[in-house]
């Protein structure tokens, strides 16, 4: 449609987003991918420093 294609975040391959499983937005081209970087995700924010939970 329109020239606009969705590629899996993980492997790079074309994905319709009809038939595509999605997380965080994305869209991938197998359950185990949509895994994968759901997992890398989660890895991402363990490792983010604790803010503090102030502005300022």
């Amino acid at each position: 449609m329109f020239g606009f294609k969705k590629h899996c975040p993980v492997c790079g391959v074309d994905v319709k987003k009809e038939t595509s499983p999605e997380r965080f937005g994305k869209y991938f081209c197998s359950d185990e991918h949509a895994k994968k970087y759901t997992d890398l995700q989660m890895l991402k924010k363990d490792e983010e420093p604790d803010k503090g939970g102030c502005c300022c």
